[in-house]
C-alpha cells in the first residue's frame, strides 16, 4: 500500500518535468483503475481499508478523473500550464482516495478537508471570470465554518469511545434526545458539502466559476463526500437520531422542491444544471433521512448515476461553451440544426437527469421515493410534484438548447469531435449497464 502511495507522489514530482507524461498518466490511471477493481485488497493498512460503500466511491473517483483529463485535452494543445494541471488532478485523486478509505474519524476528517485545496486550485487557477475569486472565497468559508461543530464531534466521540476507528463505531452510547442535536452538529459539515436547501449558495456560483473538469469533479465526487460522510456516521448514532428523521426528510424534499423551481428561472447553462444537483442531493437527503435499508442502498446508487450523470451534463455545457464563448439558453439555441449528432448525448442525459428508464437513476430514484413513502405516506404529494418538477426542467433544458432560431454568428459551428464522444460515451456506459447489477440487499 506504501508502494502504491508512493508511485503516485512519484508521478506528481514527475508531471512537472516531462512533457510527454501526460499520455503516461492517462495509462497509470486506467491501470490503478483496473487494478482496484478486480483487488479492493489493495488498501490494506492499519488506517485504510475498503468495503462496497467506499468501492463505489473510489471507483467513481478514478473514472472522473479519468474524464477530466480526457476533457481538458485543448490545456495541452494550448500549453494552458498543463504539467500544473496534472498536478492538481493527481493531488485530488490522493486525498479522495485516502478520504474514502480511511478507517479512522480523525485521518477521514483531515483528508475530508484537504479535498478542499485541488478543487480551490482548480477553481482560482483555471476559472474562466474575475468572479472565480469570490466563488472560491465562498467555497472556502461555507465548508470550513460547517466543519468546526464536525471536528469538535469527531473529538467527542473519541473520548467516548477511546479511539477514533470506524469499528468502534457501532458500539453505541446511552439514549438521550441531546443525542439528536448532537447528530445534527455532527452532520453539519455534510448537509454543507451535500449540499442541503439554506447552505447551498456557495455551489452555484463554484459550478458557474468554474473551468469544465472543475465542475466535472465538484458534480461528480465532491458533492458525494457528504453522503458518504453521513452514511458513515449513520452507524455510530443508530436509531436513537428517530427525533430527527422528520427534519432530514422534510429539509430535503422542501428544499429539493425549492430549487426544482429556481430551475425553472435559469438562463445560464451551468447554472441550471447544479441547481438540478441540489434538487437531486435533496432527494438522496431525504432518503437517508427515513432511516431504512431502502434509503441507505439507494442513496448510494443516486449518488454513482448523478456524479456520471451530472458530469456528463456539465461536459456537454463546456463543449457549447467552447464553441460558442457563452453559456446562455438565450444565444446557444437551435443546436439540433447545427450539431445533430450532439443533439443525442443531450437528449439521453437529460433523460437520465430525470431518472427516465435504461439509466441507473431510475433505479435510485424509485429506492428513495419507495423508503420516504414507508416513512411517510402523506409526503407523497411532496414526492409527486418532485418528479413531475424534475422533468420538468430536465425538458426545459433540453427543449431550450436544441429548438428554436439559431443565433446568426453561430453558422459555422462544427459537430463534436471524436474524443468529445469518447468522453460521452464513457460517461453513459457505465450508467447504462450497472442497472443490471442493481441489489438492494447489499448492505
Amino acid at each position: 500500500m506504501l508502494k502504491f502511495l508512493f508511485g503516485i507522489l512519484g508521478l506528481m514530482v514527475m508531471s512537472f518535468s516531462f512533457e510527454f507524461m501526460s499520455y503516461f498518466i492517462y495509462l497509470i490511471f486506467f491501470g490503478l483503475g483496473w487494478l482496484f477493481m478486480y483487488n479492493s485488497n489493495l488498501v490494506s493498512m492499519s488506517f485504510l481499508g475498503s468495503d462496497t460503500l467506499s468501492w463505489f466511491m473510489i471507483m467513481l473517483t478514478f473514472w472522473i478523473i479519468i474524464l477530466m483529463l480526457l476533457a481538458s485535452h485543448g490545456y495541452k494543445l494550448s500549453n494552458f500550464f498543463y504539467q500544473k494541471f496534472c498536478f492538481v488532478l493527481i493531488l485530488m485523486l490522493v486525498l479522495l482516495f485516502l478520504t474514502f478509505s480511511s478507517m479512522d474519524l480523525l485521518s477521514f476528517y483531515i483528508f475530508f478537508e484537504g479535498s478542499l485545496i485541488p478543487i480551490y486550485l482548480l477553481i482560482v487557477g483555471w476559472g474562466y471570470q474575475p468572479e472565480r475569486l469570490q466563488a472560491g472565497i465562498y467555497l472556502l468559508l461555507y465548508t470550513i465554518f460547517a466543519s468546526l461543530p464536525l471536528l469538535i464531534s469527531i473529538f467527542f466521540m473519541g473520548k467516548i469511545l477511546g479511539g477514533f476507528s470506524f469499528g468502534l463505531l457501532n458500539l453505541g452510547f446511552s439514549d438521550g434526545i441531546w443525542v439528536s442535536f448532537w447528530f445534527f452538529f455532527s452532520i453539519f459539515a455534510f448537509l454543507v458539502k451535500l449540499p442541503a436547501f439554506y447552505v447551498h449558495l456557495w455551489l452555484p456560483k463554484a459550478h458557474v466559476e468554474a473551468p469544465v473538469a472543475g465542475s466535472m469533479m465538484l458534480a461528480g465526487v465532491l458533492l458525494k463526500l457528504g453522503c458518504y460522510g453521513m452514511m458513515r456516521l449513520m452507524g455510530f448514532f443508530q436509531g436513537k437520531v428517530a427525533f430527527l428523521s422528520s427534519v432530514l426528510v422534510s429539509l430535503g424534499l422542501l428544499g429539493g422542491l425549492a430549487v426544482s423551481l429556481i430551475c425553472l428561472r435559469q438562463v445560464d447553462l451551468k447554472a441550471l444544471i447544479a441547481y438540478s444537483s441540489v434538487s437531486h442531493m435533496g432527494l438522496a437527503l431525504g432518503g437517508l433521512g427515513s432511516w431504512g435499508l431502502w434509503g441507505y442502498s439507494s442513496c448510494l446508487y443516486t449518488c454513482v448515476a448523478h456524479g456520471l450523470c451530472s458530469s456528463g451534463l456539465f461536459f456537454l455545457s463546456g463543449v457549447i461553451y467552447e464553441r460558442t464563448g457563452s453559456r446562455s439558453m438565450l444565444i446557444n439555441k437551435g443546436m439540433l440544426e447545427i450539431m445533430p449528432s450532439m443533439a443525442f448525448w443531450w437528449f439521453m442525459y437529460c433523460i437520465g437527469n430525470m431518472a427516465a428508464p435504461v439509466v441507473l437513476n431510475l433505479v435510485g430514484e424509485l429506492g428513495l421515493l419507495g423508503s420516504i413513502l414507508s416513512f411517510s405516506f402523506f409526503s407523497l404529494v411532496l414526492l409527486m410534484l418532485f418528479s413531475f418538477m424534475g422533468a420538468c426542467y430536465s425538458l426545459y433544458l433540453f427543449s431550450s438548447i436544441q429548438h428554436g432560431a439559431y443565433y446568426s454568428g453561430l453558422r459555422s459551428l462544427f459537430d463534436g469531435l471524436t474524443r468529445e464522444y469518447l468522453i460521452l460515451f464513457l460517461h453513459f456506459f457505465p450508467l447504462f449497464f450497472l442497472i443490471l447489477e442493481v441489489d438492494f440487499m447489499t448492505y
